[in-house]
């Protein structure tokens, strides 16, 4: 669930080098790619992951994950498919340390080493559009070749934000080689469905097509929260001369987000069914267990959005020491929110008051990045260096309003009308020039030295219109901002599979909770933070087990920190540390597993505040929202069960404890759900799946947010699901 007034995008870019055959933006540059063949199995149970895959989301340098200094995990459209999952957030949340609380209003709210929202930077192919908890939509997983999240400060990369980490959602690409064709279909549990269908089509030796179109919706486990989502990729990817690729892509989105909002909490007093063990609070409010399916949103409620985005990549290899890339986008979109949002339990009348909020978004972004890549021996060393700059313009027109709310009964609300819509609009501009370095060195033949470096000078204009269309000059700025930011690496091969590393990495991400939410009131300089982070990366010869461990210190400062929709205050400064480790393990032909665990103690050193009661809160030394202290994920599967085609497997996802606000007076409570799944392979290139998630119809509190005090956001109970999955 996101505060009302947050939905406003900003633009950015990041074009990500690559190498033929390898995932990249837009896509692949897969010319070199081989097709898989007609006798590929469609499931093939968890998998080992290899250090040596190149990952392009942590580095533009051609890195294999084993000598990136950071902690990088990925999570292919082959898993994805063995485990059910038909959209990111469900895929993200098997990797590890990854929780989500995505409402309407903030579809992928990721919680990464204790930050959460915008302080999470969500990249489609590399691109950035806008503040995670405003711009991003669900994306179904058919659509998607691979999810990969880098961990920390990734403001080096990717400009101002991403303090916590960058998610980077990776198209399917087109290859040359055979035709190949693949399609989905799912039916689960509160009429829940995904269909999809796509392929990759050589056309002579230098043009390859590659196109996907997939559908979800659900009823939702909610009364009256149906939502529906459809996705379509194309790619065509030209090589014009041996040295020369052009790809220009196409991105559509048309979806209908589920509508549930929250439960409210009510007085112990009032609930005579008590929902135990999910939430505990200083507050004398509990959860209802009659309450868990009512939906409290007015009949006419709806979320809509559209989305286009054409992409051209040009890459052009005049020598094998000399690269150079150009990316050019367009991307354009509408979203619309009109809804009852925020339930509040009333303990005079014992109904519910429920709120009104409207807001419309209409965006237009274009940019530009080019890059230059050279390799050459510095002081008779081995050396790659990339060179780059960075252009975006946004023009963003957000419209927003706060009608009258009313009161309805708990058990059976009235959905009644939104009512009369009376706008106040803030038209945004923006306009963001970078230039940006990355270089490594081999200074031994087992040491290497990775570094990097951006300057950015982000222009912003931002206004207010009064709801009778005057300007609002007291609360309208512009101001340019102008973060540098920068990591050092160190990367060591104590063997060929052994690689221990450390790193410094700095970021600076928007005041309050998004650049674009801060008024002239709110004039202020970015937030800064710096992360320290050591591990050690390895795995055995023949790739059959491999392993990551890593330790890290965050330090936040310098935040103005929302406490309210329409209020920030300073903070003095956050600090989240903790470790990550991650395991994978082909223990036999027929048995892998798939393990990962981590620590995170993220807490507030310094802040306080007035409360909308008018109390003074002194948060200092309180756990940050939603920051979970363990979160562990573990997976199984074993093949060929009893010499047949068939294919066992599950998984366990443990959460631990959150707190729900910054006062710490709501606490989330600790849950772990269980999923299993079976697979039968009717031919080598057709597999029918059944599917059982949260198998002990485990009732649990998802997450909380803090501009929503009265309501909680509820997991889906037990689900069941069958799919068939076909590729030729």
């Amino acid at each position: 669930m996101t505060r009302p007034s947050v939905r406003t995008p900003r633009a950015r870019i990041l074009m990500l080098a690559t190498t033929a055959g390898l995932v990249c933006p837009v896509g692949a540059w897969a010319a070199d790619a081989v097709a898989p063949s007609v006798s590929e199995v469609v499931v093939t149970g968890e998998q080992v992951r290899s250090l040596e895959q190149f990952t392009p989301t942590a580095s533009r340098l051609d890195l294999p994950a084993r000598e990136t200094p950071a902690t990088l995990d990925v999570i292919t459209s082959a898993t994805m498919t063995t485990r059910g999952f038909l959209n990111v957030e469900e895929a993200a949340n098997s990797m590890p340390g990854v929780t989500s609380g995505g409402a309407p209003g903030d579809l992928e709210n990721f919680h990464i080493r204790g930050f959460s929202d915008t302080q999470i930077t969500v990249l489609h192919n590399g691109i950035y559009v806008g503040p995670s908890d405003m711009v991003n939509r669900p994306q179904n997983a058919f659509n998607v070749e691979s999810v990969e999240i880098l961990k920390g400060p990734a403001s080096v990369l990717y400009g101002q934000g991403a303090i916590g980490g960058a998610i980077n959602v990776l198209n399917k690409a087109p290859t040359f080689g055979p035709a190949t064709a693949n399609a989905q279909f799912a039916y689960g549990s509160f009429g829940t469905y995904a269909v999809g269908v796509g392929g990759s089509l050589p056309v002579g030796s230098t043009v390859a097509i590659r196109f996907d179109i997939s559908r979800t919706g659900t009823n939702g486990f909610v009364h009256n929260t149906d939502g529906d989502s459809t996705n379509g990729t194309l790619s065509v990817l030209w090589r014009a001369t041996p040295e020369l690729d052009v790809q220009f892509s196409l991105d559509l989105l048309k979806d209908h987000p589920s509508g549930y909002w929250g439960t409210p909490l009510v007085t112990k007093s009032f609930a005579t069914q008590p929902q135990n063990g999910v939430v505990s609070t200083t507050s004398g409010l509990t959860l209802d267990k009659r309450l868990r399916y009512v939906n409290y949103n007015v009949g006419d409620g709806f979320i809509r959005s559209t989305y286009a985005w054409p992409q051209l990549l040009v890459k052009w290899r005049p020598s094998d020491s000399l690269t150079f890339e150009n990316y050019a986008y367009f991307y354009r979109a509408s979203r619309k929110w009109m809804n009852s949002e925020s339930y509040a339990f009333n303990p005079v009348t014992n109904l519910i008051d429920r709120d009104r909020f409207f807001v419309f978004h209409d965006q237009k972004l274009y940019g530009d990045q080019g890059s230059l890549s050279w390799k050459a021996d510095v002081l008779g060393r081995p050396n790659q260096l990339v060179v780059g700059f960075d252009y975006s313009h946004l023009d963003f027109s957000r419209a927003r309003g706060f009608p009258d709310g009313d009161s309805v009964d708990p058990f059976n609300p009235t959905p009644g009308t939104f009512g009369p819509v009376v706008r106040r609009v803030s038209p945004t501009t923006w306009d963001d020039t970078a230039v940006f370095f990355e270089d490594i060195l081999s200074l031994t033949d087992r040491l290497k030295l990775v570094t990097g470096g951006r300057y950015d000078n982000l222009a912003l204009d931002r206004k207010n219109f009064n709801a009778n269309g005057s300007f609002n000059a007291g609360s309208s700025f512009s101001r340019t901002y102008q973060p540098f930011t920068y990591r050092v690496g160190l990367v060591y091969n104590v063997t060929p599979t052994v690689t221990p590393y450390v790193s410094f990495t700095t970021g600076q991400d928007p005041v309050g909770s998004n650049i674009f939410l801060v008024n002239a009131g709110e004039d202020f300089s970015l937030g800064k933070s710096r992360q320290v982070e050591a591990g050690i990366k390895a795995s055995t010869p023949g790739n059959r087990a491999s392993m990551t461990v890593s330790v890290y210190d965050i330090r936040r400062r310098n935040i103005l920190q929302a406490i309210s929709p329409d209020v920030a205050v300073p903070v003095g400064s956050e600090r989240s540390r903790g470790f990550e480790a991650t395991g994978d393990a082909r223990l036999t032909d027929h048995l892998t597993v798939n393990a990962n665990l981590a620590y995170t103690d993220a807490k507030y050193r310094r802040f306080s505040f007035v409360d909308g009661a008018g109390v003074l809160v002194d948060a200092s030394g309180n756990r940050i929202p939603n920051a979970p202290k363990w979160v562990g994920n573990l997976w199984a599967s074993y093949a060929n069960l009893f010499d047949l085609p068939l294919d066992v497997g599950g998984g366990l996802k443990h959460v631990g404890a959150r707190t729900g606000n910054d006062a710490n007076t709501l606490t989330l409570s600790s849950y772990t759900v269980a999923n299993a799944y079976v697979t039968w392979r009717l031919r080598p290139n057709l597999a029918l799946s059944g599917r059982v998630e949260n198998l002990t119809n485990k009732a649990f509190a998802q997450a909380a947010d803090v501009f929503y005090p009265s309501e909680v956001l509820l997991g889906r109970p037990r689900y069941y699901q069958v799919d068939l999955s076909a590729k030729f």
